[in-house]
């Protein structure tokens, strides 16, 4: 039995101009993610694509400052969360370059899980390509 989940509002709110709807959008994929074990699959898989590129967006740039809304970094902290499951090997130069840059060690722990996703995807995308390129 799979839950019905709206993927256009989804993606609204995936796509919203406000930061912490954007992290919450972030979380409820991962969370959808986390019960693929249980469910059999992720409603949310379809949106897998535009997930990852908001994800690689946020981390781009410098993480938000706190405010009433949001805690400092929770956006690079979604989006590296998001990527633990995500990433791909066109993800490890923005991976590193958050954790060269961050001085939070929670990001810094999330991230440096990500950058094993990235680093496992490449592998087994060498060992389907056999080779290097």
């Amino acid at each position: 039995m799979s839950v019905d989940i709206p993927l256009q509002a989804f993606g609204a709110l995936l796509h919203s101009a406000n930061i912490p709807t954007v992290c919450r959008a972030l979380n409820m994929y991962q969370v959808a993610a986390a019960y693929t074990q249980l469910s059999g699959g992720n409603p949310l898989e379809p949106m897998a694509d535009d997930v990852r590129q908001v994800a690689r967006e946020i981390i781009s740039r410098p993480p938000v400052e706190a405010s009433d809304d949001i805690q400092a970094g929770f956006d690079h902290l979604s989006a590296l969360n998001v990527l633990t499951t995500l990433a791909e090997p066109a993800d490890a130069d923005l991976i590193a370059a958050v954790l060269d840059s961050t001085q939070d060690e929670q990001i810094r722990a999330v991230a440096s899980l990500a950058a094993n996703t990235a680093l496992a995807a490449d592998t087994a995308r060498r060992k389907v390509t056999g080779g290097e390129g």
